[in-house]
């Protein structure tokens, strides 16, 4: 298995991301092909696994700032282009902690979509109190249309029926109330459309997403990104606050609570959740959070290989064209 990782982008440099890959390579067999300063990267790998990696360098970076497409056509000696265009030829998976926009124009312009995609989404699994809950889109697509939408509920429901094994999968639609007649335009559209299907069960709201009565959550990039790091930091303000409290407690107590707080607390940090996928690709293109430490970076790349194993975008392709 070939995996490309990109060094340029992230918030915490490539030495952060190479030492995560080297702890992947540690757990998982499989060959690195690392994108970026190829001399500062090799400096970082100091010949580690050396039989296991590769370089390629690229100096240029896609800004943020600018137009996605733009970038992603006219800087073709950047990072991301080359991971882009190596994964056309001969490689098994891409990660990358850049410009979600680049991403998915790259994604879509280079990788190209599956035949029956309109467009890729960005999708994260959340641990819920009955198991784990699809949501999707977290960031990709901000602008959608009722159509898209509809895809996405399909491609989830896919993903959780042959990933997650859930055989009775509920798909519900993120809105501001659970009535039929809540919601703007699109999400009335939206609901009527995806009313048609078995496996619907009607809107959530966002306080009850993690109560896990849904396994596919589908909403548009906008919302779902502000669902996502509204979890994160609600997440992180309880750990400030627990910690606080936690340190005037005595020490048969402290160990006594210490590792249900940890578990309560590791399933919905980025650093266990690791990556993201963009369903609905040819080839696997995941992406990682911009603050992503080593640790979160062994995580994403181990998700992605475990969604290479599985033959995930396989899976989408066929049961979208028997549809």
């Amino acid at each position: 298995m070939k995996i490309l990782l990109d060094t340029l982008g992230s918030d915490n440099g490539a030495s952060e991301l190479i030492e995560g890959a080297l702890m992947a390579l540690e757990e998982k067999d499989f060959e690195l092909t690392i994108v970026g300063n190829e001399e500062e990267n090799k400096n970082i790998v100091n010949k580690r696994f050396e039989n296991k990696i590769n370089f390629v360098n690229a100096i240029q970076v896609i800004d943020n700032n600018e137009s996605p497409t733009k970038e992603i056509r006219s800087k073709k000696d950047s990072s991301m282009r080359k991971c882009f265009d190596l994964l056309n030829e001969d490689y098994d998976g891409f990660l990358s902690t850049g410009s979600t926009g680049a991403l998915l124009t790259g994604a879509t312009l280079i990788t190209k979509r599956l035949d029956n995609v309109a467009r890729p989404c960005l999708m994260v699994v959340l641990p819920t109190l009955k198991g784990q809950t699809i949501i999707l889109d977290v960031g990709a697509n901000v602008d959608v249309t009722s159509d898209l939408l509809e895809q996405f509920a399909k491609m989830g429901y896919i993903y959780a029926k042959n990933v997650l094994g859930k055989s009775d999968c509920k798909v519900g639609l993120l809105n501001i109330g659970v009535e039929e007649h809540k919601g703007d335009s699109l999400r009335l559209e939206t609901y009527k459309k995806l009313s048609s299907y078995p496996y619907f069960k009607g809107n959530v709201e966002a306080r009850d997403v993690l109560k896990g009565d849904f396994d596919v959550v589908v909403t548009d990039g906008f919302s779902g990104n502000i669902l996502l790091k509204s979890l994160e930091g609600t997440v992180e303000f309880f750990n400030y606050m627990i910690k606080s409290k936690m340190s005037k407690l005595d020490s048969e107590t402290l160990q006594m609570i210490l590792p249900l707080v940890k578990s309560m607390s590791s399933g919905m940090d980025y650093h266990s959740i690791g990556s993201a996928p963009f369903l609905g690709t040819r080839k696997p293109v995941f992406k990682a959070h911009g603050s992503s430490d080593r640790v979160a970076i062994k995580s994403g790349i181990l998700t992605l290989i475990k969604f290479i194993e599985q033959d995930i975008t396989n899976k989408i392709d066929k049961e979208l064209k028997n549809e």
